[in-house]
């Protein structure tokens, strides 16, 4: 009977948790059109979606775009009160030469709302790490992790100035690597552990950081994704040292096909990270953390939560057993 009485009040308190949770992040603070906000990575994608949301929000948005062709696209749909500017986020007078462009667009003795870190992506080699050149990890963290440091970095004092938010991009492979992904993965817990770091170090300045968490999102069919990640294996694997091609014994097949599981699990919900986005930014009581997708919340976190001798033989098996090398052949 106790066992039973234990059981029922712990349910009541999750449930009673739960119910909080959720309730207490419904407000939000609106005033839309006095919030002036930064994005990074608005050619395409997350970041594309998310100016587009904003302007129509009746926010200020400086739109970062990588290339000339983004920006002109992304004025071409926006109304005068977005502005889009050239910058890429691993150069460094590029991030400085956008600040004092911001700078000298705001208001007299105002900052930035927000700043979001949305530029990245798993652009580098993908394989097993011992494929992988050194020079394809400092890439990804170039892209991935440095990025969002200077950026973060540069225009803080703008943020400190209003109180705002600052909000990055990570994956929820910043929580659990996949064994075939080491740089990206590596790159998203670098964001994880900055922002832990940021967070904590702003909280008495007022101010508010949140990461995004998503899964897999397709911005395009899964079947070209991947075919995509399939050709980026293929020629991880075929730049990989003879040594290492010959112990695995060019049968690199099987971690292609090890994927599919997990590209499978993907989603083209692609407007719920917008939602997640959104929300760090005007939430009242924004969270720390947003996982986005089914994958993220029922696959990864369930994963990485286990034992790593658990989590490791399922994953193996998920990932259609081990890769045939030479040991095992």
């Amino acid at each position: 009977m106790l066992f039973w009485i234990i059981i029922a009040c712990s349910v009541t308190v999750v449930f009673l948790y739960k119910l909080i949770d959720i309730l207490i992040r419904i407000p939000s603070i609106g005033n839309y059109g006095d919030r002036h906000i930064l994005i990074t990575g608005c050619d395409t994608g997350f970041g594309n979606l998310l100016a587009k949301r904003l302007d129509e929000l009746g926010c200020h948005v400086f739109a970062g775009c990588l290339t000339e062709k983004g920006a002109a696209d992304l004025k071409k749909v926006t109304s005068e009160r977005l502005c889009a500017l050239s910058l890429d986020v691993t150069n460094g007078d590029s991030v400085q030469n956008c600040l004092m462009f911001v700078k000298s667009k705001l208001p007299a003795e105002r900052g930035l709302w927000g700043v979001v870190n949305n530029a990245g992506g798993a652009r580098s080699a993908v394989g097993h790490p011992d494929w992988i050149r050194l020079e394809d990890y400092r890439a990804q963290c170039d892209l991935n992790l440095f990025g969002v440091i200077d950026v973060t970095l540069a225009f803080l004092p703008l943020v400190k100035r209003e109180k705002g938010r600052v909000v990055n991009m990570s994956s929820i492979y910043g929580r659990f690597t996949l064994a075939v992904s080491s740089p990206y993965c590596i790159a998203k817990h670098g964001v994880e552990a900055f922002s832990d770091a940021i967070r904590r170090s702003l909280r008495s300045f007022g101010c508010q950081v949140s990461v995004i968490e998503p899964g897999v999102h397709f911005h395009q069919t899964p079947s070209a994704m991947h075919d995509r990640v399939s050709q980026l294996l293929r020629q991880t694997f075929e730049r990989a040292d003879p040594d290492v091609q010959e112990d695995y014994g060019h049968t690199y097949a099987s971690s292609v096909e090890g994927l599919r599981f997990f590209l499978s699990q993907g989603s083209q919900r692609v407007g719920d990270v917008i939602d997640a986005y959104e929300h760090a930014l005007f939430g009242r009581n924004p969270r720390a953390r947003y996982v986005v997708g089914w994958d993220a919340r029922f696959v990864y976190l369930p994963l990485q939560c286990l034992p790593e001798w658990l989590g490791d033989w399922i994953y193996e098996r998920l990932a259609n057993g081990r890769p045939q090398t030479a040991s095992t052949r």
